[in-house]
């Protein structure tokens, strides 16, 4: 196995100087460039896999920005120790076989350090079969649960997972009193990774599953699977998939006149949803992150300074608000700092102290130990109502 290490360009001493968020601070501060020091000026290489086109796109696109944006903030101060950043980019074009190559690509011959991506759970897993394999550290951005479970060395994700979407969603039905729900999810790996934690956790929540339904992330149409829950006592759906998919069932749920609360996966949750959706979706409901309303965060919460910092920024390089998926590749990238802090001069230990690493980010509260590679918890998730066309939080 071929082993990767830094050319000691790395050191204590130089650590100060780095652009890293504490995990009390939360957010990315400029760092003073460190002086000549005899440092090398080669750049870092990071790899960069995204969904740039195809159905992922939606999710791809934010994250690839996110990551431009605080390297360009990275770089502006200095960089690493005087060395630049370099993140190189490659568009998985939401194809499992193509997330592949890329990496492969991105390990032989541009020698990156680590790899952050893909945006879908289908290309991550790929990706992290063979990051693991070659030990190349690799921080997903994509939410199924087996991609950290069960752990592996080096591979790590910065979403909440389907089990963390799943426990929000039946914690707020236990709420409403609701017992009985229909599901209707994508039978891709996401929405596979959500039917199969719906199963696991329902019991636990007193909930009864009385129909499950599956779509084809393409098929252009649910109206049957919707007729068929329409006719059972389910007394709310819970959907799962990314954009268009979500979408269209909200549309055509309304024109079959189905009228049961329809409660959407955070893989939907971004502006792209309302835009889809039009004048259909009012009130419907959705699990995510604190970051698709920035505006309704407790200035008391701890992530509430750097999603701040975040917001301002992004809506400054890009004329737009970010949403969750921006938040997880600018999550990755900063984990990611934290993990080059803590290994030192030694890049073979990148993977192994990643585990070590405690950051307060826009996704939430990360924690990772050497049992958990995601670090975050159910109760950074929020609830969210879909009310005059824009998210507004469910107390």
């Amino acid at each position: 196995m071929k082993k990767r290490t830094f050319k000691k360009w790395l050191f204590p001493a130089a650590v100060a100087s780095l652009v890293f968020l504490s995990a009390c601070g939360g957010g990315a501060t400029p760092a003073a460039e460190s002086g000549t020091g005899g440092a090398s000026k080669e750049p870092i290489k990071v790899g960069a896999i995204f969904s740039l086109t195809g159905p992922n796109s939606p999710l791809g696109v934010p994250e690839k920005q996110a990551v431009e944006l605080l390297v360009k903030e990275i770089n502006g101060a200095g960089g690493v120790d005087g060395r630049p950043v370099e993140v190189i980019f490659e568009d998985d074009k939401s194809d499992n076989t193509e997330a592949v190559k890329a990496i492969k690509k991105l390990a032989s011959k541009e020698k990156v350090v680590a790899v952050l991506g893909s945006s879908g759970s289908g290309p991550s897993l790929g990706m992290a079969e063979y990051a693991a394999a070659e030990k190349l550290p690799l921080i997903s951005m994509a939410a199924a649960d087996q991609i950290t479970n069960p752990v592996r060395a080096g591979i790590y994700k910065t979403p909440h997972t389907d089990v963390h979407g799943t426990k929000r969603i039946f914690k707020y039905l236990k709420e409403k009193g609701i017992t009985k729900i229909a599901t209707l999810n994508d039978s891709n790996p996401y929405g596979s990774g959500w039917t199969t934690q719906l199963q696991k956790y329902a019991p636990e929540y007193g909930i009864t599953i009385v129909a499950e339904e599956k779509y084809g992330t393409k098929d252009p149409s649910m109206s049957s699977q919707l007729t068929k829950v329409k006719g059972t006592d389910a007394q709310a759906l819970i959907v799962a998939g990314t954009n268009p998919g979500p979408a269209t069932i909200v549309k055509e749920a309304k024109q079959l006149n189905l009228t049961i609360p329809i409660i959407s996966s955070h893989g939907s949750a971004n502006s792209k949803f309302l835009e889809l959706i039009g004048n259909s979706g009012e009130g419907v409901l959705m699990v995510a992150g604190k970051l698709l309303i920035p505006e309704q965060v407790a200035a008391d919460d701890p992530q509430s300074a750097i999603i701040k910092k975040f917001v301002e920024g992004y809506q400054a390089a890009y004329n737009t608000q970010p949403d969750g998926f921006a938040g997880y590749g600018y999550d990755g990238l900063n984990l990611l700092v934290e993990g080059l802090k803590q290994a030192g001069s030694d890049a073979s230990k990148l993977g192994e102290v990643l585990e070590k690493v405690k950051y307060v980010g826009v996704t939430g509260e990360f924690k990772f130990t050497t049992d958990d590679h995601n670090g975050l918890t159910e109760d950074s998730m929020i609830m969210v109502e879909v009310k005059d066309g824009k998210f507004q939080l469910v107390q």
